[in-house]
């Protein structure tokens, strides 16, 4: 189902490119230009490395067991005395995956993904307090009508462990939350929600970091993670309907020096009764904002000649809780969160208004069939109406009736008309137009002869914006290892509304046969 941020239903786009008018090019084009931009992002000053490199050496030496052999001989010592564990599992899966989707213009059917995948993983042990991951994919095909060949290491890191500590250094997808539609406390790991994948948790995206934790107790466990790097979640511009005079700069993300790192902690109990979480969060909010750069236009015609703007990080703070209460077959979820910039968001268009946003589940498993139902609800501190219409373009005839009207057009003044805008669009696109929000989803899920069939069917629906979510989808594992699976993806919503706007562009029905060794 479409998870976002999750604490938002889904969106946002990426980088340097001029807006078309024939939408569904423009999102391919964002996507095969992120990873360059991510690589230019991703590289880290010698210094930095050094320091790291000096942390990892010394955490090594207090971690490793303290005995008069070498590690190589410590670790080969260790593994045989645990029989039936080996020191490097491999497995992985083999995907075949087509998307049929219609060009939102046109309307036209058309092959929007079709793509082979590989994907290995890999985990590995070192005796009895190291172990290590890699998630490796390689994906090849077409994708919005171009080609697409990516090798991406999804996942890549260790564990180290000594008693109740342990350390995880590496790339690493680690969600935050209970909840199982929405996340108000996922705010560590960013997502990319135009990937064309029949499995929800595809959407996320690994972060290189640093995480560490203590337990505290048999039923109390303290883990801190530091993200010195900042890892923007895909944004879904292109789908928005916008004139050819708009442009997005490069955008403005936070460098590598370590005071623009970001951190968190979660403080969890498993208690025999419940589980419960408390979280804390300061750091780059993984959705970059829409900042308004400038505006050119014809001084005698009025006619709009460029439209700038780029995307924005910026720093938040959060603090959230949640729950998961089981009783016999039933389970009891609740999740919520406070959320608020460090800046201003009266002095930048780009920033949200604080808020508190909140999710409650009920879920009820049977032999065959499992129900889930819950709301999620937002409400926007400090709020005030919008000064403008959301929009990211501004036509002609806006201007003409302003000068009719005797409103002075100076430079000042037009600037202030569109950045209006552009804060409007950015409530739009972060579900703040309203004061309060308020969602009721229900998924269902199916198994059948001997769980060979299992049927999933997840509908969301937006009371305050009218706007809903339907994703069914039906797989059939004939044998043990493989499965094929077929579904819809649709997102609908009146005139106007985010997901009418992005929605012509992803809907689309899917195919896909897994192979897992």
């Amino acid at each position: 189902m479409v998870q976002s941020d999750r604490s938002e239903p889904i969106h946002q786009p990426e980088l340097v490119r001029t807006a078309h008018s024939g939408r569904w090019r423009g999102v391919r084009y964002v996507i095969l230009n992120k990873h360059e931009r991510m690589r230019r992002r991703m590289k880290v000053t010698c210094s930095m490395m050094m320091k790291l490199s000096g942390l990892c050496i010394a955490l090594l030496l207090w971690l490793s067991p303290a005995k008069s052999q070498g590690l190589f001989e410590s670790a080969q010592a260790e593994e045989q005395s645990i029989s039936g564990q080996p020191a490097l599992s491999i497995g992985g899966f083999i995907r075949s995956v087509g998307y049929i989707g219609q060009t939102p213009a046109e309307e036209t059917p058309y092959l929007q993904s079709a793509y082979g995948q590989v994907g290995l993983l890999l985990n590995a042990r070192a005796a009895t307090w190291a172990t290590a991951k890699a998630d490796i994919r390689f994906r090849y095909g077409t994708e919005w009508q171009q080609p697409v060949s990516e090798f991406d290491i999804r996942e890549a890191y260790v564990d180290l462990y000594a008693g109740p500590t342990g350390f995880k250094f590496g790339k690493f997808i680690s969600p935050w939350g209970k909840g199982t539609v929405f996340n108000p406390t996922e705010k560590v790991t960013p997502m990319d929600p135009t990937v064309r994948s029949p499995i929800e948790d595809d959407m996320n995206l690994g972060v290189w970091g640093l995480q560490g934790h203590v337990n505290l107790g048999t039923y109390v466990k303290l883990t801190g993670t530091w993200q010195p790097l900042y890892q923007p979640s895909v944004l879904l511009i292109d789908p928005v309907p916008m004139q050819d005079y708009v442009m997005f700069l490069e955008p403005e993300y936070p460098g590598v020096e370590l005071k623009e790192s970001s951190y968190g902690f979660n403080l969890d109990l498993y208690a025999p009764a419940m589980d419960a979480a408390l979280y804390w969060f300061e750091g780059y909010h993984h959705w970059p904002g829409i900042k308004y750069d400038s505006f050119v236009i014809d001084s005698v015609t009025m006619q709009p000649l460029a439209l700038n703007m780029l995307e924005k990080a910026y720093r938040i703070r959060m603090l959230g809780m949640d729950m998961s209460k089981p009783v016999g077959a039933w389970i009891f979820r609740i999740e919520g969160a406070w959320q608020q910039t460090v800046e201003s968001h009266t002095d930048h268009e780009y920033l949200p208004f604080p808020e508190l946003s909140y999710t409650a589940e009920i879920e009820k498993s049977g032999n065959w069939l499992t129900l889930l139902a819950g709301y999620y609800g937002k409400y926007i501190l400090e709020f005030t109406a919008p000064a403008a219409d959301p929009s990211l373009s501004a036509g002609q005839d806006q201007f003409l009736q302003l000068m009719q009207s005797g409103f002075p057009l100076t430079g000042s003044a037009i600037d202030g008309l569109m950045r209006e805008q552009v804060n409007a669009f950015n409530r739009l696109y972060n579900y703040q137009l309203e004061e309060l929000y308020h969602t009721a989803f229900v998924v269902l899920k199916g198994s059948f002869w001997h769980d060979q069939v299992e049927v999933t069917a997840p509908f969301i629906y937006n009371i305050t914006t009218e706007e809903w979510v339907i994703q069914p989808k039906i797989s059939y594992m004939p044998g043990d290892g493989i499965k094929l699976t077929a579904g819809y993806s649709g997102l609908y919503g009146q005139e106007e509304s985010l997901y009418d706007m992005v929605g012509p562009t992803l809907n689309a029905g899917f195919l896909s046969i897994k192979l897992t060794f």
